[in-house]
């Protein structure tokens, strides 16, 4: 591989690499809304998996999530499972086959409408957006040095940014009551939205994709298990219909911070 093409490959590899790794929703993890969070900063790492044979997709994401008072936002990255030993290779040794590499990016906001303080019982409302993101896409061809990695970045991106991107936006409100434990407490929770799915960056071949959209109803709910709030213990069931029928996905993560939990 020329060297300039190999510098662009390595440079969005690697960003794609240390970001911590919701969902256009991917596939086979829970969308996470537990209504009871704090003040605080917690970093976040998930597993989760449909339960249908059929799909059988093990998928694994991590993120960041920042609370203020009643305002709560989240980022993640996620993958499949089998695809992280592929990405990984791809970082330490960057070639032609790696520029279409993939991970979900998600993002989630909560506005918190009830409870709070010592309340057990919390009610917020979230929306969010998510969409699929290559190695291509994450390229900076400006940073780069010289003239000649510049362009064959750019041949790159040309290459590899086209077609149309499905975007999935979650609407919803989450219920959430605390079960004190002492040093540690249980939050149950529950959360039904709706997804809007649209897709964009339609060609004009394609743009009878983008001037449509569709939606479903999903739910979730889930158990959350704050220890001291710095060390968090989660898990979730999530169904509802994808493609016309019916798919389930659970999930168990944890996450570890400063508040952000209650």
């Amino acid at each position: 591989m020329h060297a300039s093409n190999r510098t662009c490959l390595a440079v969005a590899l690697t960003v794609l690499a240390l970001v911590p790794a919701a969902q256009a929703q991917i596939v086979g993890m829970p969308l996470f809304t537990n209504p009871r969070y704090g003040t605080g900063i917690r970093v976040h790492a998930d597993y989760g998996q449909a339960t249908e044979a059929a799909i059988a997709e093990r998928v694994v994401q991590g993120g960041v999530s920042l609370a203020l008072g009643p305002i709560g936002l989240g980022a993640n990255v996620g993958m499949k499972k089998d695809d992280i030993a592929a990405a990984q290779v791809c970082v330490n040794n960057p070639t032609l086959g790696c520029e279409d590499q993939t991970v979900t990016a998600s993002v989630l906001a909560q506005l918190r409408v009830m409870g709070g303080g010592s309340s057990n019982l919390s009610l917020s409302l979230f929306g969010g957006a998510s969409t699929d993101v290559t190695a291509a896409q994450a390229l900076n061809c400006n940073s780069l040095a010289t003239p000649l990695e510049v362009s064959a970045c750019q041949q790159i991106q040309a290459l590899y940014t086209t077609g149309a991107r499905e975007l999935t936006i979650p609407l919803g409100a989450a219920i959430g009551l605390r079960i004190p434990l002492g040093v540690a407490s249980l939050n149950l929770w529950g959360a039904p939205r709706y997804n809007l799915t649209k897709f964009i960056s339609c060609d004009a071949a394609n743009q009878v994709l983008c001037d449509s959209s569709d939606g479903v109803f999903r739910w979730a709910v889930g158990a959350d298990f704050p220890i001291l709030k710095v060390l968090s213990i989660r898990a979730a069931f999530d169904t509802g219909k994808i493609g016309g029928q019916t798919v389930s996905f659970w999930g168990l993560g944890a996450s570890i911070g400063i508040g952000g939990v209650r």
